[in-house]
């Protein structure tokens, strides 16, 4: 008879990228929260306005973003990380960027 041995490894606090949502929560705050931009959060979970409380979300994680410093612009900053500005608008649902905004510089899986 063949044993087979099961080994546990550990995962993240939240290896299914899920949130349930909280009283008082609003897009920026859970975005803020995990570090995502807002956008990503909308396209992945197909909002039109945000759950009420006790609802799940799929938090988009996989993502790299890059946090805006003052100076940049989405010209400098797809330059940076070698996008179109196109991409950059589908990626993060905005054309102009400020200071402490979080951006996505590159889509998931990629």
């Amino acid at each position: 008879m063949m044993r087979t041995e099961l080994i546990l490894k550990a995962c993240g606090a939240n290896p299914l990228g899920l949130y349930v949502v909280r009283e008082g929560d609003t897009a920026q705050s859970v975005c803020a929260a995990f570090g995502i931009p807002p956008a990503l959060l909308i396209a992945e979970n197909k909002l039109k306005e945000f759950p009420p409380a006790g609802s799940m979300l799929v938090l988009p994680l996989a993502a790299k973003t890059y946090v805006v410093q003052a100076g940049d612009t989405v010209e400098s900053i797809c330059r940076k990380f070698g996008i179109g500005e196109g991409e950059f608008l589908r990626l993060n649902g905005c054309s102009y960027v400020y200071p402490t905004q979080r951006v996505c510089v590159e889509p998931r899986g990629r």
